[in-house]
């Protein structure tokens, strides 16, 4: 009988690990950290769990808290394989080589989670790099990853087991200015979906109207000579604001824009793998060779001192600088230089984890002792200078996750990564959706047996074949039919309706 236990992200944001076990074989699903959190306390709950014991990890994106733990599970005793897509190993190895410095420089030395010795284990020995819809065998089941939109590489992963069909979407993306948005007709009506909900009852304006606020706030903060300090994700998060300001680089004043620390290397990995992206930025590279997030204004640091002159200039910049939520990194040595300076601005991009710098100064604080990441000093911070949020996503919204379940239509639908109104707000929009809800928390353990229905409550549904021939099926049962070349699963009652209409 195929089980879930969640070890991480049941009702809560962060450190996604699901566990799946199927026919005496152990999976994970993802194997992240929690952002907010330091030492063990950021892990998933391995309670109950032999490590040892785990087949493999189905990993659906290289962002930490979906991947930060995988380290920890070879110092557990895991031997087994870490499936993810190409690009995804690429941006793995930046994120971790970059939070094993922070572990090395900030954390105390019993609180770091693992060590280079383990995460060259996993990149060099147990990571298998695959692509979208390479399906792959364990034994008797089936895997295939799906394009799910919020990363380069970000993947749904598809797992079938005779007959029985688990879909977990990892985190979805929303509209984007530089990558494909996710699909669903290869995944409609699988036995379970395992679906995150991090914007569960959440909408926000449009990429449209939230980016040219965003430009406007850049615009006058330039003006006016003051600093930009952007903190954002390596991954993701800086690419689509690179593209955000050159698509709106005449309405700025010439200006540097300086990107920082890992952001550098992975765009260079973002450049690598433009095939993954949507067709228009394709196109123009490959036809034009317009790359989407380049221009004559960008620049990057040669050293330090050539930082540390930056300040002592009265000139307007703009920096993008990770970490996202100023956990630790260039952008929080970037915010010490500039904060006090009213004339300077912070731009908060996206979703802030409570317990991070960022949401701190979203929250309204505005006093500081932070770590100067390069005189290894603790400093007082009283921040002066215009804080600003534009909630610049890669999740999908609300409305998203409810036409995307809507399209699905799973038999039973498990919600995760969301706190708890979140997740009760999205369950209560999509209920007409599905036949059953769950929201788990983390340790508990969801028994997946199909139900069939009682005789008493059998319905038949009959699918004509041939002006003499019928077939005659329950009604709910899905199969997988091939029309106008494209195969997809769909369900008796819809392939009738598919037949009657011609």
């Amino acid at each position: 009988m195929p089980q879930l236990r969640l070890l991480g992200a049941g009702r809560e944001v962060g450190r996604s690990c699901i566990r799946l076990d199927i026919n005496n074989h152990h999976f994970l699903l993802d194997c992240g950290i929690d952002p907010a959190a330091t030492g063990p306390n950021a892990l998933p709950d391995f309670t109950g769990t032999s490590v040892e014991n785990l087949d493999a990890v189905f990993v659906s994106h290289a962002h930490l808290d979906h991947t930060g733990a995988i380290p920890e599970l070879v110092r557990r005793g895991f031997k087994g394989k870490v499936f993810m897509t190409l690009p995804t190993l690429a941006l793995v190895k930046l994120l971790w080589q970059d939070e094993l410095s922070i572990m090395e420089r900030e954390w105390p030395k019993e609180d770091r989670l693992w060590s280079s010795k383990e995460m060259h284990q996993v990149l060099n020995k147990l990571a298998v790099p695959t692509t979208y819809h390479e399906v792959f065998k364990l034994d008797s089941i089936s895997v295939n990853f799906h394009n799910a939109g919020h990363i380069l590489g970000s993947t749904m992963t598809e797992i079938t087991y005779k007959g029985f069909r688990l879909v977990y979407s990892g985190d979805l993306g929303t509209s984007s200015n530089h990558l494909r948005y996710w699909r669903t007709e290869d995944l409609v009506y699988p036995d379970v979906l395992i679906c995150e909900g991090t914007y569960g009852g959440k909408n926000r304006k449009s990429r449209e109207e939230t980016g040219k606020e965003f430009i406007e706030s850049v615009r006058s903060t330039v003006e006016s000579g003051g600093k930009i300090l952007i903190p954002t994700f390596s991954v993701g998060k800086a690419q689509e604001i690179l593209k955000i300001l050159k698509d709106s680089w005449n309405k700025i004043p010439n200006v540097e824009v300086y990107l920082e620390g890992m952001a550098i290397e992975t765009l260079r990995i973002y450049e690598q793998f433009l095939i993954y992206m949507d067709d228009k930025v394709r196109r123009a590279y490959l036809f034009n060779n317009i790359n989407p997030f380049r221009w004559e204004a960008l620049r990057t640091f040669k050293s330090i001192s050539e930082r540390k002159r930056l300040y002592q200039r009265d000139c307007a910049c703009i920096i993008l600088a990770p970490s996202g939520m100023l956990r630790g990194g260039w952008s929080v040595w970037h915010m010490i230089k500039m904060a006090e300076d009213e004339k300077n601005l912070i731009a908060l991009c996206g979703h802030m984890e409570e317990g991070t710098t960022g949401h701190q100064l979203m929250s309204g604080i505005r006093n500081f002792t932070l770590r100067d990441m390069l005189s290894k000093e603790s400093k007082e911070v009283n921040v002066r200078c215009k804080v600003a949020h534009f909630d610049i996503s890669a999740h999908a919204m609300h409305n998203e996750l409810c036409n995307y379940i809507s399209r699905i239509k799973p038999e039973r639908l498990v919600l995760v990564h969301g706190d708890e109104e979140s997740l009760k707000a999205l369950a209560e929009s999509v209920k007409q959706h599905t036949g059953e809800i769950i929201m788990p928390s983390v340790g508990e353990t969801v028994d997946l047996e199909h139900r069939p229905l009682s005789s008493t409550q059998e319905v038949h549904v009959e699918v004509p074949i041939s002006q003499s021939t019928s077939i005659i099926v329950p009604k709910g049962f899905s199969m997988r039919v091939k029309h106008h070349g494209k195969e997809r699963f769909m369900r008796a009652e819809d392939i009738r309706s598919l037949l009657n209409s011609k």
